[in-house]
Parts: C-alpha cells; structure tokens; sequence
C-alpha cells in the first residue's frame, strides 16, 4: 500500500462513527475553536486588567517613603504576577490538531473543558491567596498610621469591601465551573459517553 493510499485509509477509519456519537467531528471542532477563542479572550482580559492594577501599586511603591506600605506593594505586585504566570500556565488554551479523528477530537475537547473548570474550582490557590499576603501588609501599614478610633472603623469597611471582593470573585469562577461542568454533561449526553 503506498502513501496515498495508507492517508486515503487512515482518513476513512478516522471519520467512521464512534459507537454513541451523535456529533460530528467537524461540530466538535467548532465547539472547541470557540470555546479556545472565549478563554483566550478570558486571559488577556485578566493579564490587562493585571497590568493595570500592578501598574498602580507600582506607582504606589515609588511614591511612599514609609518601609511598610512600600512591603504592602511588593507583596501585591508578587501576587499579581504569581497569578497571570499561573494563569497562563494553568488556563492557557490548547489548540485542536487539526488531523485528529471524531472520537480522538472529542476526547480533546473534553479534557480542555475538564482543565478549565478545574482551574476555576481551584481558584483560591492560584488567583485569590496569593493576593492575601499584600492585602494583610496593607492592613498591618495603614493600622500604624491610625490615632483615631474613627479611622479604624474606616478599616474596617475597607476589610469588609475586600472580603466582598475575594467572595464575589470565588462566587463569580464557581459559577464559571458549573458552567463548564454543565458543557462537559451535555457533551457526553450529546456522545453517548460516560
């Protein structure tokens, strides 16, 4: 059998249907170019946005005098970081290739909808903690500024402001998880699998 031949073969046997499958290769394939496009356009959101607020603190650092805020905006700047790195290793997307099968380009398809709901169950450890450490040198820095009992009341709104944040966003990427544990159901209900 020559060449010709042999890729003729191997593209028959790849586009026979796999038992339970109701999609089509070039269906999944469309699922999952968007699906890349959507977290691609998730990552440079959150790497802007990054920048941005690294782009603050920074400037905070360089305008304070007081060894305790410019710890503060160390420690946030590190986090930023920790969390895009993290974020691009983790969540980047992976590209489908183009010469695989149905049930190979299915199998693909779902473990990248698997690795992205992962990482959004998992966010306290790569993207909400890492922020911790500069938001307690903040906490500490601004309570050594305060005389006033009024200003610790102040303090307190802001800790509070920033627990709704923390919560809102752990809230926000586990409903972001349903969402995505709710394609990969209706995937294998679509496929037959699982």
């Amino acid at each position: 059998m020559n060449e010709t031949q042999n890729n003729q073969a191997q593209q028959i046997w790849q586009s026979q249907p796999v038992e339970g499958m109701h999609m089509s290769a070039e269906a999944i394939r469309l699922r999952a170019g968007k699906f890349e496009r959507k977290i691609s356009r998730r990552n440079l959101r959150e790497s802007v946005a990054a920048l941005g607020v690294v782009i603050f603190f920074a400037y905070s650092f360089a305008t304070t005098h007081d060894i305790s805020f410019r710890a503060a905006w160390a420690l946030f700047i590190a986090g930023m970081i920790w969390m895009v790195v993290q974020l691009y290793r983790q969540g980047s997307p992976k590209a489908m290739p183009s010469d695989i099968g149905s049930a190979t380009c299915l199998e693909f398809f779902r473990s990248e909808l698997v690795r992205q709901r992962d990482l959004l169950r998992n966010v306290w450890t790569w993207y909400l903690i890492p922020m911790v450490p500069g938001y307690l040198a903040l906490n500490v820095a601004t309570a050594l500024q305060f005389t006033r009992p009024y200003r610790w009341a102040t303090l307190g709104l802001i800790d509070l402001l920033f627990a709704a944040a923390f919560i809102g966003a752990w809230k926000l990427n586990a409903y972001g998880a349903r969402c995505l544990q709710r394609s990969i159901d209706d995937l294998d209900s679509a496929t037959g699998s699982r």
